[in-house]
């Protein structure tokens, strides 16, 4: 896939752009283990206890205020809190279904990859990102569990994206191709 170095890139969201201190650890409240958070991560799921963790110095940057925040970051309509919506995916679906710590390490570094491949296409991130953790919980299983649509309509993402994550994780799993810019993101990206 051919990058479209003409197409700007958020410079809220682009690492380049960060300071050292914008990438750093706590330690969880409920057991102790060491967490490293990025400044724009509203919360994680500690790996060792699986309790989630609050991001205590959170910086949203120029989500606050950017009227393209919604494209960039997924935002559910009426959310001020501007959390991207892959990490409500990621946390309704560690409250359904487990995910080992080794395999949800492998979902965020895949998700970082999306994040540098994302800036020269014209892919929905919510949908890439989506896919890209659905896939990562069900990949042993090989199937679709509906239970999925649920928790993307309870993570705010609207009717369209939901058909274009259904769309990519379904052809993954079964091994077909679909006519989406996200699903060749994905596949190569989860492959």
């Amino acid at each position: 896939m051919k990058l479209d170095n003409t197409r700007p890139r958020c410079p809220g969201q682009d690492t380049r752009f960060w300071k050292p201190e914008d990438i750093f650890t706590i330690n969880c409240q409920h057991c102790g283990n060491e967490m490293e958070f990025f400044k724009d991560e509203p919360f994680l799921n500690c790996k060792k206890c699986g309790n989630e963790a609050k991001n205590p110095r959170i910086d949203l940057g120029c989500a606050k205020w950017c009227k393209f925040a919604d494209q960039c970051l997924g935002r559910t309509p009426g959310n001020n809190s501007a959390s991207p919506v892959i990490e409500k995916v990621k946390a309704l679906l560690t409250s359904q279904f487990r995910l080992d710590a080794d395999a949800m390490e492998k979902l965020e570094k895949a998700c970082k990859k999306a994040d540098d491949v994302l800036g020269g296409t014209k892919c929905d991130p919510c949908v890439v990102k989506s896919s890209l953790a659905v896939l990562f919980f069900f990949k042993d299983e090989k199937k679709y569990y509906d239970s999925v649509a649920e928790i993307m309509e309870k993570a705010g993402i609207n009717k369209d994206q939901q058909e274009r994550i259904s769309t990519v994780v379904k052809a993954i799993i079964s091994g077909t191709d679909a006519d989406l810019d996200e699903f060749k993101t994905v596949k190569k990206i989860f492959n």
